[in-house]
């Protein structure tokens, strides 16, 4: 009895154990094993084809590099028509959300850059997952002759193939990008629109 009453809390002990490791799974990817895992599930939504040099990660996104472990960035050569820009970085512990800021405001500054790619630029993602953040404007290239409802939806079907890549990469892709307002100091609006040099509105300039 006492033999088989053992056994028994044996067992036990083992389903609780697997039932707690059930669905963990440690990230130990590089952030360029995840840019170019990015860029092999995505394919033509992938839209970057030029690497960016550590001077852009320090320089304009303004991360601490000596927290960051390792990073990837690359963005369009046709960077005038195509907004597609993916930078990824595996920083140090306690680091990843500061990390997340300065993404952040550097696509605010970025986002202002670009009217006829808008509705790409409006479905930026900005992903944390433990330690890693990074922000991507990934998708193919729209019908910008089309109208703005249409626009939109084929942005938002091209985001959602980055989420389903990152989500099963990180197992989770919870976008916290915060889309910014017109400040009136710079061409670029949120309507789609944008100014000349006499203040006039060019559509679609």
């Amino acid at each position: 009895f006492v033999l088989a009453l053992s056994m028994a809390l044996s067992l036990a002990a083992c389903g609780g154990k697997a039932d707690d490791n059930k669905g963990k799974t440690e990230v130990t990817m590089t952030a360029q094993e995840i840019m170019d895992t990015l860029k092999e599930k995505l394919g033509d939504s992938f839209g970057c084809d030029v690497a960016e040099t550590e001077d852009n990660i320090s320089g304009y996104w303004g991360l601490d590099m000596g927290q960051v472990e390792s990073w990837a960035s690359m963005s369009n050569s046709n960077s005038a028509v195509n907004s597609s820009y993916a930078v990824i970085a595996k920083v140090k512990d306690g680091y990843a959300q500061d990390a997340a800021a300065l993404l952040q405001t550097g696509y605010e500054h970025y986002s202002r850059m670009y009217n006829m790619d808008l509705q790409k630029v409006l479905q930026a993602r900005l992903f944390v997952n433990g330690n890693y953040a990074a922000l991507l404007i990934l998708g193919a290239q729209g019908d910008w002759e089309a109208s703005d409802e249409v626009q939109a939806k084929f942005a938002a079907e091209e985001a959602a193939k980055v989420d389903e890549v990152w989500r099963g990469i990180l197992g989770s892709a919870d976008n916290s990008i915060v889309i910014p307002e017109d400040d009136g100091n710079s061409g670029f609006n949120m309507e789609g629109d944008f100014e000349g040099l006499d203040g006039e509105p060019v559509i679609g300039g």
